[in-house]
């Protein structure tokens, strides 16, 4: 989740009745590629074969898109394991299931590319260089091809297919005195950043799309407890695992009505930390002790993720 969002304050007529406080909070959706990864344990494993160039750039690729991914899922912690395999011509279900065993991944991205002949340009003398061995740069054009398979363990049983080429630009800095296959072999190992690119590019359909919605929490105006207050700071500030800590020792007392208001926030913050099945517990407990008004909407949003 997000953290941003614009509050607005509903005011109920008398300070002994339970008061509204609205959030509007930017919510993580699935991927484009339908994917929900949030929460999940991703693994990148990409194939190493005989061809050292074809496997230094799927190693790159690789550490770009895990960079990419734990921007998005971890809070940039480095927590997307990359692994290696023989490379293979074949990917099945069964191999998929193997890599979720060895990785421990819930979700397994597993990547091959090749890349083709270079194409080059020009060898032309830089002006002011600084040294020798960049006195010359020789721009060229590297064909590659890339096939990625992702296996999410916790979804439904198959293995997704992705395929795509590009022809990425590279500049080649020489002495002046190689070959043109020594160009060509120089510049095959000078893809740094365009593997950066390419790893950017493919994440792209994994990264999370984002909606705005309102989330709504009871509270009452402080009598010998802050914890209502103190609740709803937490949770305005996104430390909504701060505002269960306080919620739930409201659960244990106050009146029926109170303590029915703190399981119904307590539901709602597990909503929103992606534990639905946590949420509706709550939401149940809420509803035995009292009628809950915010309670319909609630069940609506978490019928959505139960039912799937």
């Amino acid at each position: 989740m997000k953290h941003s969002w614009i509050l607005a304050l509903a005011l109920a007529v008398s300070a002994c009745s339970p008061q509204v406080y609205s959030l509007y909070l930017d919510v993580r959706q699935p991927s484009n590629s339908g994917l929900t990864l949030s929460g999940k344990d991703i693994s990148i494993v990409y194939m190493d074969g005989s061809n050292q160039v074809d496997s230094l750039f799927d190693r790159q690729v690789a550490s770009s898109l895990a960079r990419q991914l734990e921007e998005d899922y971890f809070d940039g912690r480095e927590k997307v394991g990359i692994y290696r395999i023989p490379s293979t011509d074949t990917v099945s279900l069964e191999k998929m299931h193997s890599l979720v065993m060895e990785t421990e991944g819930d979700v397994v991205f597993l990547l091959h590319s090749r890349l083709g002949e270079p194409t080059l340009e020009v060898n032309q003398p830089v002006k002011q260089a600084s040294s020798p061995d960049s006195a010359y740069v020789c721009p060229a054009q590297v064909p590659v091809s890339l096939k990625l398979n992702v296996y999410d363990s916790m979804g439904e049983d198959k293995v997704r297919d992705y395929s795509g080429s590009s022809v990425l630009r590279t500049l080649v800095y020489n002495n002046g005195m190689l070959t043109e296959d020594g160009l060509k072999a120089l510049s095959l190992r000078s893809m740094d950043a365009q593997a950066e690119t390419v790893g950017a590019r493919v994440s792209s359909r994994f990264l999370s799309n984002w909606i705005t919605e309102g989330f709504s929490f009871y509270y009452f105006q402080p009598d010998a407890s802050d914890l209502w207050v103190e609740a709803l700071v937490d949770a305005m500030e996104g430390r909504f695992s701060a505002a269960v800590d306080r919620w739930s020792q409201l659960v244990k007392s106050g009146s029926a009505v109170k303590r029915s208001c703190a399981c119904y926030n307590i539901a709602q913050a597990f909503y929103i930390l992606g534990d639905y099945r946590l949420s509706a517990r709550w939401l149940s407990e809420a509803e035995k002790l009292e009628d809950v008004s915010l309670a319909m909407a609630l069940k609506k949003r978490l019928a959505a993720h139960l039912e799937k």
